[in-house]
């Protein structure tokens, strides 16, 4: 399973990202600020309008190089079920073809399931093997801790999260962009 991480690949966008894997490739990017319309105009208040496309996993990224601050983020991944019930992480185009069931889910950085979107036949217990190896392949989870405390050592860590990937790119993006001041 080949993954590959780029943050702001597009020049001119405020934040973009890439995203590849298995053979997909997403680019997303966040451009902004545009005026809002009169009718939807609260002079009182400013908000941030997020529209996320089917690319959940780069539309983060994308946001996350902008560098805005954000109140948690979030991970996803695609599971196949096969005819057989075998269970296979963000599979290539070919198996996910021939799946009896295909399943999305997305966790908040604060452990909350946020999609959950599934398509096929199949039963609750697939479902609890689907959600349990999402789950753990999407999030930190350090058995004695809460969430929130879940701090791990990159370089022990053998099958690091998404999380934990998500993490090391923004530190690979910090240190890039505050080299300058070590010089």
């Amino acid at each position: 399973m080949t993954k590959d991480v780029t943050l702001s690949p597009l020049g001119r966008a405020d934040g973009s990202a890439s995203y590849t894997i298995n053979g997909y490739s997403v680019i997303a990017a966040v451009n902004g600020p545009v005026e809002v319309q009169r009718r939807d105009e609260i002079p009182e208040e400013s908000a941030i309008d997020v529209v996320l496309r089917p690319a959940i996993g780069s539309s983060i990224l994308a946001l996350l190089s902008t560098s805005l601050p954000l109140t948690m983020t979030l991970t996803s991944t695609l599971i196949a079920v096969s005819s057989s019930g075998e269970l296979v992480l963000d599979p290539a185009a070919r198996i996910a073809g021939k799946a009896a069931s295909l399943h999305v889910l997305a966790f908040s950085s604060l452990g909350d399931l946020l999609v959950a979107e599934s398509e096929g036949t199949f039963d609750l217990d697939i479902w609890d093997q689907v959600y349990a190896m999402a789950e753990n392949h999407c999030r930190t989870l350090d058995p004695g801790a809460p969430a929130w405390m879940a701090d791990v050592d990159m370089e022990s860590s053998k099958s690091a999260s998404l999380e934990d990937s998500l993490k090391g790119v923004i530190e690979g993006k910090a240190a890039r962009e505050y080299r300058w001041k070590e010089s």
